[in-house]
């Protein structure tokens, strides 16, 4: 009897494994976020309306929803608020990322640039990039009251740069390869501060195709 038993115990151990393994590919049973990074998406949309992603946040479940329209930052914050909602900040990398994908499936172009809610600080409007204490990480504060720290912070490289000192909003890049323009490299899913009336004739791969929005999960 000794035989059987071993090999009980065996298959036992294996369908054990099996069901804890999965990372959220389907094959088994998801695992809890750890809570140390913020900003994980949830395996369903608990708390937050039919096409509308939710993130978890230090703050609490924050629902995100990608908008394709070309208007300028205002007119998209008033268009969040149509929602009952405001414009998205970032918690941190994995946001941005996933964002970026979900911009891609409503922005009518390869790629383009989406609001999100964030603002130049009063310290550094009139300040370039590393200047009287202005930095990638303080030149800018998150506006949707969700957000929090500076992981989010996801800047292209040299950015933001405060373009003639009149660039106090900020977009996200949506696309699945790096944008070639104006002889520079811009990364999918990074940051680019911007004048708040960016380019509304749509030019170039970066120009407005849309706006993200946030609003706190029921």
């Amino acid at each position: 009897m000794i035989f059987p038993l071993v090999l009980f115990f065996i298959g036992f151990a294996a369908a054990g494994n099996y069901g804890y393994s999965s990372s959220g590919n389907g094959g088994g049973r998801p695992r809890p976020g750890n809570g140390g990074g913020g900003g994980g998406v949830r395996p369903s949309n608990s708390g937050c309306d039919a096409g509308w992603r939710r993130f978890n946040r230090p703050s609490g479940g924050w629902c995100v929803k990608v908008f394709g329209a070309r208007m300028n930052q205002a007119d998209a914050q008033i268009q969040c608020q149509s929602h009952g909602a405001t414009l998205s900040g970032l918690q941190n990398s994995e946001e941005a990322q996933q964002i970026s994908n979900l911009a891609l499936s409503v922005i009518s172009a390869n790629s383009g640039s989406v609001w999100i809610g964030t603002r130049r600080t009063a310290a550094c409007m009139k300040q370039w990039l590393n200047t009287n204490g202005c930095t990638r990480t303080n030149a800018f504060y998150w506006t949707d009251g969700s957000a929090t720290g500076i992981a989010g912070f996801v800047w292209d490289t040299l950015q933001p740069d405060n373009e003639k000192l009149s660039q106090s909003c900020a977009v996200l890049l949506a696309s699945r390869s790096t944008v070639t323009w104006g002889g520079k490299f811009w990364q999918p899913a990074k940051m680019d501060d911007n004048n708040c009336l960016f380019d509304l004739e749509g030019k170039h791969p970066r120009s407005v195709y849309g706006y993200v929005c946030g609003k706190r999960s029921r």
